[in-house]
């Protein structure tokens, strides 16, 4: 056998081998709607405030202080956004701020 027709061959090989491995994953990628986006980092920010003020439970000057360092993240995170609009975010920041009041 000539080197072109061995290189053929193994290209092939090679090439069929890769295509099986892609076709045979078994994984497929999970598409979140808007909606269920927006709810999930709304969770995520809930989580966060949540877990940061139960830190400092018995200190309220600094859960005070903690909550508005927290809501100028937030609120500078969600301007940004795509999937937010001015409405919402004011809607979000004000839930959040009476969050565990």
């Amino acid at each position: 056998m000539d080197s072109e027709t061995i290189y053929a061959i193994l290209g092939a090989t090679t090439f069929a081998s890769i295509a099986f491995f892609i076709l045979r994953n078994d994984k497929t990628a999970t598409i979140q709607t808007q909606e269920e986006k927006c709810y999930e980092i709304v969770n995520g920010y809930r989580k966060e405030i949540r877990d940061s003020l139960a830190l400092l439970k018995e200190d309220k000057e600094a859960q005070i202080v903690k909550r508005k360092e927290l809501l100028l993240k937030f609120n500078d995170e969600l301007s940004r956004n795509i999937f937010f609009d001015d409405f919402d975010v004011r809607e979000i920041i004000q839930e959040l701020s009476i969050l565990d009041s």
